[in-house]
């Protein structure tokens, strides 16, 4: 009987080991399809502790970690009724004694060791008694963490116990090791993401500003170049409409210079007080705003909305920043049905008026120097009219005095005609100068008889030079017609013909007029004489405007005229000394256009 009840107690025993075998078994497995299920850390190393502290029989597990310096373990996961954040230094207590030399612990009485802390107990309650600690390494060997379990129920943790647990801490490791390499691929992967997508909106934003300078560069007007990058702007942001604001210089208003979207045409009717709505408020301030409901703003102005026919849902205003005056860019209700402007909007909005800023003071400095130019042209045209009107006058004079004295009425009625002749060109002069001032330049050309023309213009210089001791030499190689402005041209080779004179001086000499065709039928005239020649040291400069050397009354316009007349025609005038005389080239294309005005440039009113 005795032997029956040792053989059953025996079987018993031997089903109990056998079950708590198949329940680590069972362990085992859960854990190695939990480490292949997923790679969420903490999910996971929660399953593993459970698994282990049923395996391992134990009544508490915990789950360390190294920091990324080494010198600090952290409980990533603890069991326990009040669990809380475990931080312990590498080489202290038994987790950290483990951590520091790789090798495991086993201990039966934790308070028996001196390298046990029992602050944890204290605080928790908790009961420590034996304790098995493990490390935690990697495929390199290195120890990355540490896992211990507390209080076998059923006694001491054995060699067994041990090795079990450094055999779960391993494939503990391993996934770790994954988790670790798995989320740090993934963070850099977001990071490549973030990366493309702020490099693409960089390249969105560079190639906004690349179309606002391309616009910024071929725009003639500020208008135009404002209305150019707005439509860009709302582009890029998009928005339904926009408008740029700037102050009037004679009322301080604000004026809505231009308009995009909605109805540009009544915007830029519109005027508004500096600091009047949302807009006027940035302007004056300088500080962007993001208004998403607009609604809800005491800033936004109803009456200003009902005035230009438009009622924005959200506003997105950035100030211009101006050496004078204040201005504002603002992009009104984002397009294809998204509710709000971002930041992201503001800051590339920011960018853009930063540019338009910049263009706006180019362009109104362009103006200015445009301006001023314009006016020390007109004061230069106009020293070149005073000094074309010396010869009719000097000739109405003249023949006014002869006038006075002469009975015959055939010479009175050709003296009159010469005079008559002269109010004419200056009446031509005045009517270049109005049309000068308002920044227009025309040629009259027409059909002129050569013959003609130059059998005048050779004895009016003829009676100019009289007394002078100076001869007019005049050779018509071609006695035909040509096209030309008659005025002007007369104008140019007067001027030329006062300038031989003056080299001339006293002892007189000869002017000639040379009249000729080049291979193209082109025009080619040559005047010169035989005077002492041009200093070398003007020859370079020779046709800029108030260049002269040696002359008692010269104004320095004479030549500069000149080639001024030339040019106007599509021609060029070239100096040659040589011989002992001053030759003149002038060469004056011929077209087959009709006669009349003919432009040949224009400059800004």
């Amino acid at each position: 009987m005795d032997t029956l009840t040792t053989l059953a107690e025996r079987v018993a025993e031997l089903e109990g080991a056998l079950a708590r075998e198949r329940e680590r078994v069972h362990a085992l497995e859960d854990i190695g399809a939990a480490l292949g299920s997923t790679l969420d850390p903490s999910e996971l190393l929660t399953l593993v502790l459970e698994r282990v502290s049923r395996v391992m029989d134990a009544e508490r597990s915990t789950l360390y970690l190294l920091n990324d310096a080494g010198d600090e373990l952290r409980a990533e996961v603890a069991q326990g009724e009040d669990v809380q954040e475990i931080r312990l230094p590498v080489g202290e207590g038994l987790a950290g004694t483990v951590a520091k030399s790789g090798r495991s612990l086993n201990i039966k009485d934790a308070y028996k060791d001196p390298r046990f802390d029992g602050a944890w107990d204290k605080r928790t309650g908790f009961r420590t008694r034996s304790t098995l600690c493990v490390p935690l390494k990697n495929q390199h060997g290195r120890t990355i963490g540490v896992v211990q379990v507390l209080n076998k129920r059923s006694g001491y943790f054995s060699q067994e116990d041990e090795a079990l647990l450094s055999a779960l801490g391993a494939q503990a490791a391993v996934f770790i090791e994954n988790s670790k390499l798995f989320h740090s691929v993934l963070t850099k992967n977001m990071a490549l993401v973030q990366a493309q997508e702020d490099l693409e909106a960089k390249v969105r934003e560079l190639d906004v500003l690349f179309e606002i300078a391309q616009v910024a560069a071929g725009a003639t007007e500020l208008d135009e170049l404002l209305e150019g990058v707005l439509a860009r702007t709302m582009r890029a942001v998009g928005a339904e409409a926009a408008s740029i604001l700037l102050t009037d210089d004679e009322t301080g208003e604000l004026r809505f210079r231009a308009a995009v979207g909605g109805e540009p045409e009544a915007v830029r009717r519109v005027r508004i007080a500096l600091g009047q709505g949302i807009c006027g408020w940035v302007a004056q301030h300088g500080v962007p705003q993001v208004v998403n409901q607009v609604d809800q703003d005491e800033r936004h102005s109803v009456r200003l909305a009902e005035s230009i026919g438009y009622n924005p849902n959200s506003v997105l205003c950035v100030p211009l920043t101006l050496p004078h005056g204040a201005g504002a860019m603002e992009l009104l209700n984002k397009a294809h049905g998204v509710q709000d402007f971002t930041r992201d909007d503001l800051k590339l909005a920011t960018v853009i008026a930063g540019h338009v800023s910049t263009a706006i003071t180019d362009s109104r400095l362009r103006e200015h120097q445009a301006r001023r130019e314009r006016l020390s042209s007109i004061g230069q045209f106009l020293s070149s009219v005073l000094h074309d009107l010396k010869t009719p006058l000097t000739v109405i004079s003249g023949y006014a005095r002869l006038l006075a004295d002469e009975q015959e009425p055939e010479k009175r009625g050709a003296y009159s005609e010469i005079v008559l002749r002269q109010v004419h060109l200056m009446t031509a002069m005045t009517r270049e100068t109005l049309a000068f001032a308002r920044g227009e330049r025309k040629l009259w050309v027409r059909k002129v008889y050569l013959y003609k023309f130059f059998e005048e213009l050779s004895e009016q210089l003829e009676r100019d030079f009289e007394g002078r001791g100076i001869t007019v030499d005049l050779q018509l190689n071609d006695r035909g017609t040509a096209r030309f402005d008659e005025e002007k041209l007369r104008r140019a080779i007067v001027n030329l013909a006062r300038n031989a004179a003056e080299a001339l001086g006293e002892g007189g000499g000869t002017f000639s007029m040379e009249v000729d065709r080049d291979a193209a039928g082109g025009l080619v005239l040559r005047f010169s004489d035989d005077g002492p020649g041009v200093p070398e040291s003007i020859r370079d400069r020779l046709f800029e405007a108030f260049t002269t050397a040696g002359k008692a009354h010269g104004t320095g316009l004479g030549l500069a005229i000149v080639r001024s007349i030339v040019e106007e025609h599509g021609g060029e005038i070239q100096l040659d000394v040589s011989g002992g005389r001053t030759t003149f080239v002038l060469r004056i294309p011929q077209t087959e256009e009709a006669d009349g005005d003919q432009e040949s440039g224009r400059s800004a009113a």
